[in-house]
């Protein structure tokens, strides 16, 4: 038994991968040598010729050429599929053509605007007549956006004059409103069971006390208006007029 093992075929790459590798290739270059000092030249290997992509002119035609090879490999990879499918005598549905790679595409758009895009200055905007901004100077731009209606709030003072809102309560802030009404309605509660309970008959004679009402009764002078103002919700001259009424009635 030999041990001897046979060399795999190589393995052609497709135009997909032909064209990333060259839209990567090219991104690595202008990454690593478009801010060098003194601008040298960024070269660039296509097709077995060397560009100095640094001028966008140039960089312009290599991006057209991997563009134009890109579209080409995938029309014929279309149409081989439409090939084999009139070969077969066109059976069933015709083959649908796939759509181009339009990210890949899209960074192409962007090594052509890589000066553009690549500029750090947060004016831009302001400084240039038609700006180009990376998806991340884009998404810092949203985040520091404010809407309109935060200027019709806002005074030049810096405070906020708009109509205050009650937020609605979280789950937690409602079951400690909850909790606390309970344990105040169980004292409440209590409460009105040991002041309305019977009490004992202590009898007594006015003879003996020279006429005088005995503490335990003047002692329940004006407990109805202090319940009315403990627990109901009567304004505070109502009580005041309540118990001075009250004891009017009970001294007469």
């Amino acid at each position: 038994m030999t041990t001897q093992q046979k060399a795999q075929p190589k393995i052609e790459q497709t135009y997909i991968e032909r064209s990333t590798a060259a839209i990567e290739a090219l991104e690595f270059a202008l990454r690593t040598l478009f801010k060098e000092d003194d601008a040298p030249p960024i070269p660039y290997v296509y097709n077995g010729a060397t560009y100095d992509i640094r001028d966008r002119e140039t960089r312009m035609l290599v991006i057209a050429a991997i563009q134009d090879a890109y579209y080409r490999d995938h029309g014929e990879f279309n149409q081989y599929a439409l090939d084999v499918w009139y070969a077969k005598g066109s059976p069933g549905q015709r083959p649908t053509p796939v759509p181009a790679n339009a990210a890949l595409l899209d960074r192409l758009t962007d090594a052509v605007l890589y000066e553009e895009i690549t500029d750090p200055n947060p004016h831009k905007v302001a400084h240039s007549e038609y700006p180009f901004m990376s998806e991340r100077q884009l998404d810092l731009r949203r985040d520091r956006e404010t809407s309109d209606s935060a200027a019709e709030a806002h005074g030049a003072d810096g405070k906020e004059y708009r109509a205050p809102t009650k937020r609605a309560r979280t789950p937690y802030e409602k079951f400690s409103v909850d909790a606390g009404a309970k344990i105040r309605n169980a004292a409440r509660a209590a409460r009105y069971k040991r002041d309305t309970a019977t009490g004992a008959v202590v009898p007594y004679n006015l003879r003996d006390t020279g006429g005088e009402l005995a503490p335990e009764f003047v002692n329940c002078v004006g407990i109805g208006a202090r319940w009315l103002a403990d627990m109901s919700a009567v304004n505070e001259i109502t009580v005041v007029e309540s118990v001075e009424v009250y004891e009017e009635r009970a001294a007469a």
